[in-house]
C-alpha cells in the first residue's frame, strides 16, 4: 500500500510540475469554425513572437463551437461562419454584443471530383447536375454553410427536387471531403474549402444575391477576457491577420 500511495504521489507531483504555474502560462484558445482553420492558425502560429504566449484553435461547425461554448467550454475567442450562431452567444450572454467584428466573408461554390469533367453554365445546367447524384453539404439544419446552399438552392428553384440526393455533413469540411473521395458528384462549400484542395474543382460560383450574405464575426468569450486576448483580437484585425485570411482566399475589408 505504501507503495502504490508513494507511486501516485510522484504521478501527481510529475502532474504538477508540468502543468502551468498560472492562467497566464496557459495557450489562448480559439473557437473557430471549420472553414477558417487554415487561415486561424496562420495567425496562432504568430502568437508566442507577436503577443509572447502561445495560443491554440479548436475547429468545428459554427453550431457545435457554439454549443460547446453555452455549456462551459473554455473558449477565449469565438469565430462564426454566419452572424446566427454568434447571436446566439450574445443572446444568452456569452459574448459581449458590443465587441461582436466581423473579420472576413466568403463566397459559395459547387465542386466536383478532380477526376471528373465537368462545365457549367448556367442555372439548368447546374439544376441538371446536381439531380444526377449525390450532393454533399453542410447539414443546413445548423451548419451555416448548408444554410447558405439551401437559401441558394431555394432561390433557384430547386432545393425540393434536389432532397433525396442531398448528403448532409456535420461541417463544410466534412461535404468537401466526400466530394475530394468522389463519394459524391457533387458539393456545395466555401471557394475557401475548394481552394485547400487538390482532389476537387470549382464547377459553379453562386451569385451572392442568392443567400445571406457570408459573414465570419469573431468576438471574446465573457469572463475570459484579458489583455491577452485583447491583443489576440487585434492581432486578428491586423496585418498579420487579414494577410492570413486573405491569402486563404476569404475577402477582406480594407479597414
Amino acid at each position: 500500500m505504501r507503495r502504490i500511495t508513494g507511486t501516485l504521489a510522484f504521478i501527481f507531483l510529475q502532474i504538477a510540475v508540468a502543468a502551468p504555474s498560472s492562467a497566464e502560462q496557459a495557450p489562448l484558445t480559439v473557437f473557430a469554425a471549420a472553414s477558417t482553420q487554415q487561415a486561424v492558425e496562420a495567425v496562432l502560429k504568430t502568437c508566442p513572437a507577436e503577443i509572447s504566449r502561445p495560443c491554440r484553435g479548436v475547429f468545428a461547425a459554427s453550431s457545435t463551437l457554439a454549443r460547446q461554448i453555452s455549456g462551459g467550454a473554455p473558449a477565449d475567442i469565438y469565430i462564426s461562419a454566419n452572424l446566427k450562431w454568434m447571436r446566439y452567444l450574445v443572446d444568452n450572454n456569452l459574448v459581449p454584443e458590443a465587441r461582436v467584428t466581423v473579420l472576413a466573408s466568403n463566397r459559395l461554390v459547387a465542386i466536383a471530383p478532380k477526376t471528373h469533367e465537368i462545365a457549367i453554365a448556367n442555372e439548368q445546367e447546374l439544376a441538371d447536375w446536381l439531380g444526377r447524384d449525390r450532393v454533399a453539404i453542410g447539414d443546413p439544419a445548423h451548419v451555416p454553410a448548408g444554410i447558405y446552399a439551401e437559401q441558394a438552392l431555394q432561390a433557384l428553384g430547386i432545393w425540393q427536387s434536389l432532397q433525396g440526393h442531398m448528403l448532409r455533413m456535420p461541417n463544410v469540411r466534412a461535404a468537401l471531403a466526400v466530394v475530394a473521395r468522389a463519394e459524391a458528384n457533387a458539393g456545395i462549400v466555401y471557394a475557401t474549402d475548394a481552394a485547400v484542395s487538390r482532389d476537387v474543382n470549382i464547377v459553379y460560383r453562386f451569385d451572392a444575391s442568392l443567400h445571406t450574405p457570408i459573414r465570419y464575426p469573431m468576438a471574446p468569450v465573457s469572463g475570459r477576457e484579458s489583455p491577452d486576448t485583447d491583443k489576440l483580437l487585434a492581432l486578428f484585425l491586423s496585418e498579420v491577420g487579414k494577410s492570413a485570411f486573405k491569402s486563404a482566399g476569404f475577402e477582406v475589408a480594407a479597414d
